[in-house]
């Protein structure tokens, strides 16, 4: 199973770490994807989404 978001489809993101030394090697960032239910159709459905689109959903 993949890191993505089943909601809005957002995945891994990449970038450098930077070192105090100030070396830079590569990275990657993961996204905080908790598993929740939401109502779509008056079903509710199991999906793993990140807390960027539940923290949005609880707001409308």
């Amino acid at each position: 199973m993949s890191r993505t978001c089943e909601v809005c489809g957002r995945g891994k993101a990449s970038g450098k770490q930077v070192s105090f030394s100030n070396r830079k090697s590569n990275r990657t960032y993961e996204l905080n994807l908790q598993k929740t239910t939401i109502v779509v159709d008056g079903k509710e459905k199991s999906v793993r989404a990140c807390t960027k689109c539940i923290k949005s959903a609880k707001a409308k």
